[in-house]
């Protein structure tokens, strides 16, 4: 008797033809949606990075990870974690995202790194069928617009810690199904302003996840969150190689000249592309103006642009629109450009770590790039510190022209504004000044005066200014000219006294006698 066979296994929809997609990432198992996307990104061959991590992360273990800028953090975090996901949540039906849910929530120091590594997840998710839901969320955009895509779950949040405590507080997004938290750049997020906020964060999530830690550098700040937070974590560090790509140059000059030396490199060098850090908003807005005077065209990214300015700059530098671009350290992380072929330091980072940080943007992907650091007599002991904690010792040079004295000059002071000569009135306006202050004068005396009459002072009883030997029972008015004149005050205003009743007439009494 025929009998029919049903096929009890779920098809993967991601998995198809995978023998013509030929590069080094075949060996981790990969659906064939992720490799296509890998395969047009032109990614070959993982890095070194990527090659240690991608494995202990798919094995279910937590991470600690480290290596420089450039090495491809990023698809070492976002491969494996959205592999697992196109595996076990979208194979079964149980596993069905439900509303205000998020599977994986990765914090970031900077809205320019949540925009970044939102656009690589959509780029390695693009050929997966469903598709995958990814949000970013920071600060400059209203709360309502991640609160409305949060309605119907979300599989990966990027977020600010800032931003994203506002939805927790607004009571929009709930962690019952949360698999995976990832800390990018925790160096920077263990800095006073962000801890606060990662440690209110942690109190909401789930115990049952997995733990991924990223970062360039390993101060000692990072060890209690990582303490607190890791369990039996594989720390992964990947040393830089002995040849660095990125030639990193010192330059001394005079304060007063160094913006002088900016120009000149700006102008003697045929760089594509410079990028350019200073340590305050204000520098950037005022170096972007000096510039303009040596016919330099530049812009200015920094904390105060909004959102949309700040994006459209980014995505104008990033296509080569825009040669200079003055930064803030919100440049330093996130900013991804493949050739950017020069970063200038024209004012050291407060944080040594940072350094590394700055430096990083160039010489990427494999180019070559060159870090200029300009600094001045105040700045020399600061660089000595920045030398000795990345570990490095750079020879310190002059340009011609620009040499430094070996004497630091004065410190610029800044001219006090002159106060402007008071004009000589006429006397029509004196008077009209004098009439008008008078007439004040009279308003305030008045105003003054209402208020006295509104709360006079209490009358004083005469009873109380009597010595204690005489009898208050004896009025007096009736005995006034035995008593001192001391003794009875007269009050200024007569005392109320009781109303005198009459007396009822006896009965056998008349009103004019007895009878």
């Amino acid at each position: 008797m025929y009998k029919k066979t049903f096929n009890t296994t779920v098809p993967d929809r991601n998995n198809k033809a995978k023998s013509n997609i030929a590069n080094g990432f075949n060996k981790f198992d990969f659906s064939s949606a992720i490799l296509t996307a890998i395969t047009e990104a032109g990614y070959e061959k993982p890095t070194e990075i990527q090659a240690t991590t991608i494995p202990k992360i798919q094995a279910g273990r937590d991470v600690l990870a480290g290596a420089e800028t450039g090495s491809g953090k990023t698809a070492a975090f976002v491969l494996p974690v959205l592999n697992t996901l196109t595996k076990t949540a979208y194979g079964r039906a149980t596993d069905a995202l439900r509303p205000h849910q998020v599977r994986v929530l990765i914090l970031v120091p900077t809205r320019e790194l949540a925009i970044q590594i939102g656009q690589e997840i959509r780029k390695f998710s693009a050929h997966i069928d469903p598709y995958v839901r990814c949000l970013s969320v920071y600060g400059g955009v209203k709360i309502e617009q991640p609160a409305k895509a949060l309605r119907n779950g979300v599989d990966f949040v990027v977020a600010t810690p800032g931003r994203f405590l506002d939805l927790i507080n607004a009571k929009v997004v709930k962690f019952n199904q949360l698999q995976v938290l990832i800390l990018d750049e925790v160096d920077r997020l263990v800095a006073r302003g962000f801890k606060e906020e990662v440690d209110q964060i942690l109190k909401f999530l789930p115990n049952k996840r997995q733990n991924l830690f990223f970062t360039a550098t390993f101060p000692d700040e990072i060890r209690p969150l990582v303490r607190k937070v890791l369990d039996n974590p594989e720390i992964i560090k990947i040393d830089p190689k002995g040849t660095s790509l990125i030639d990193e140059r010192v330059i001394t000059v005079n304060f007063d000249r160094k913006t002088a030396l900016l120009a000149d490199l700006l102008k003697n060098n045929d760089w594509s592309q410079v990028l350019i850090f200073c340590s305050a908003k204000r520098t950037c807005d005022n170096l972007v103006s000096k510039l303009f005077a040596e016919d330099i065209r530049a812009f200015a990214l920094h904390g105060n642009k909004k959102q949309h300015e700040r994006r459209d700059i980014l995505k104008q530098f990033k296509e080569g629109n825009i040669r200079v671009l003055i930064a803030t350290d919100i440049a330093a992380r996130g900013l991804d450009i493949a050739q950017l072929p020069c970063v200038i330091n024209y004012e050291l980072p407060r944080s040594p770590n940072d350094y590394t940080h700055r430096i990083g943007r160039t010489g990427r992907a494999g180019k070559e790039g060159m870090a200029i650091s300009l600094i001045s007599h105040h700045e020399y002991q600061h660089f000595t510190v920045i030398e000795k904690r990345n570990g490095f010792r750079l020879p310190w040079e002059t340009i011609p022209g620009f040499e430094a004295d070996e004497i630091a000059p004065p410190p610029p002071t800044r001219s006090k504004p002159k106060k402007k000569a008071k004009k000589k009135l006429s006397k029509k306006q004196i008077k009209r000044k004098k009439g008008m202050r008078t007439t004040a004068k009279l308003a305030s005396n008045k105003s003054l005066g209402t208020i006295a009459e509104k709360k006079p002072e209490p009358v004083k009883s005469p009873y109380k200014s009597l010595d204690k030997k005489q009898s208050i029972k004896k009025s007096p008015y009736k005995k006034a000219d035995k008593l001192s004149d001391d003794a009875i005050k007269i009050p200024t205003a007569n005392p109320i006294r009781k109303k005198e009743t009459k007396k009822k007439p006896r009965v056998n009494e008349s009103i004019w006698g007895k009878k």
